[in-house]
């Protein structure tokens, strides 16, 4: 019984768990804090507590670039191989950032494995929105 309770555990972590869908007060909560969602983006996981997570085709570069135009008024923090857009003065230390909202730009090759999305989706999106 143990080995086939272990077989059952196994064969379920080794199966993707399909992209959630983003529910609307989620999509409202974003929208209000005035961060666009990247139009080729699928929403992978998450909520406003940790954050959402999305993932995408497109290169980081070019989502990076769309980013900054749609939120030109928001600073860049690109230190310690983190890409961090976010609402507030320039200059703001890591542990600044924590208060307040960003968008966080990345490659992670793990996203389809671990959301289920297209193999071809490597770049993470995170929006973290503070209220």
């Amino acid at each position: 019984m143990d080995k086939l309770l272990l077989v059952v555990c196994l064969i379920t972590l080794a199966v993707p768990v399909a992209a959630a869908e983003l529910p609307a007060a989620d999509a409202a909560l974003i929208q209000g804090a005035g961060v666009p969602l990247y139009p080729a983006a699928t929403f992978a996981t998450g909520n406003k507590d940790v954050g959402f997570r999305f993932a995408t085709s497109e290169d980081p570069e070019t989502v990076r670039k769309w980013y900054q135009e749609k939120l030109a008024a928001w600073s860049l923090f690109d230190k310690y191989d983190s890409w961090i857009l976010y609402h507030g003065e320039p200059g703001a230390s890591m542990g600044d950032l924590m208060s307040l909202s960003q968008v966080q730009v990345q490659a992670n090759e793990n996203l389809p494995e671990w959301h289920g999305v297209d193999k071809s989706m490597t770049t993470e999106i995170v929006i973290m929105v503070v209220q």
